[in-house]
């Protein structure tokens, strides 16, 4: 399948720039997973994106609005996706304390540590996308999307070591065929991971939702510009049906600062 390198192409209504005072902007992304999503927002005459590095107006979490906080969660749950959809993980990898350990902290800390080892002994192939849990306990364990086979006396062995005198364990859930299927696919993993990332009392303002590391280059976005007045899901419908063979899985719309409308498969 040949990658998009302007929406221009898939439907006669889009161009490349914006062409107009109002309309939508659309964003595209295909995957090697065979994925696409596209996303439109509905601008006004005077609506213009901002950049980055914008100062937080609040300084912790209680001073965060219910908005705030699941916009918060929405993009950590993209991003963890699209990551899956991009690094192709085929198994989960769980690392867990045998103490009840409930500094996140001290947990990064840890986990930090016991990268440096997996990096140190598979180099450049130990890719991952780590989320914690937060049991109801306050106990921190993470899991992790991997991609291939690893050695389990091995990784027991690195998370021991970094784990020093709090003690731990690991498990690694591979791949199973289920009615001639992966059981354990991208959409599936990422899923799953995305079920912990939530805006949970246990998660701390400003700490870090999930973690990644390694060689997870997300695919480029491929922009166009749609005038008002045309059926907007239609056309993103005609833009992921060419962007992808597979079928539409999940489509939304919401009215926050922006109108936004997103289809995935």
């Amino acid at each position: 399948m040949q990658h998009a390198r302007s929406l221009e192409d898939n439907d006669k209504l889009i161009t490349s720039e914006r062409s107009s005072a109002a309309g939508y902007y659309l964003s595209a992304r295909q995957y090697p997973s065979g994925d696409a999503e596209i996303v439109a927002i509905k601008m006004g005459p005077d609506d213009r994106f901002k950049g980055g590095g914008a100062k937080r107006k609040n300084s912790d979490k209680k001073a965060m609005d219910e908005r705030t906080l699941n916009e918060s969660v929405r993009r950590a749950r993209s991003t963890v996706r699209r990551k899956a959809l991009t690094l192709l993980p085929d198994r989960l990898l769980t690392l867990t304390f045998r103490e009840n350990l409930t500094d996140i902290d001290q947990a990064w800390s840890v986990f930090k540590y016991f990268c440096r080892l997996m990096r140190f002994r598979y180099g450049d192939r130990f890719c991952y996308i780590a989320v914690p849990e937060y049991q109801e306990r306050g106990a921190v364990h993470f899991h992790l999307a991997i991609r291939g086979y690893y050695d389990v006396k091995i990784v027991r062995l690195l998370w021991r070591r970094a784990v020093g005198k709090l003690e731990g364990n690991i498990d690694i859930t591979s791949p199973r065929r289920v009615c001639r299927k992966n059981s354990w696919n991208p959409k599936r993993i990422a899923a799953y991971l995305s079920k912990y990332i939530t805006k949970s009392e246990t998660v701390d303002f400003n700490r870090r939702r999930f973690s990644s590391g390694g060689d997870i280059k997300i695919p480029d976005p491929v922009k166009g510009w749609v005038c008002l007045g045309v059926p907007i899901f239609a056309i993103c419908r005609q833009v992921l049906d060419r962007l992808s063979r597979k079928q539409l899985s999940e489509h939304w719309e919401v009215d926050t600062f922006f109108n936004v409308t997103y289809l995935s498969t």
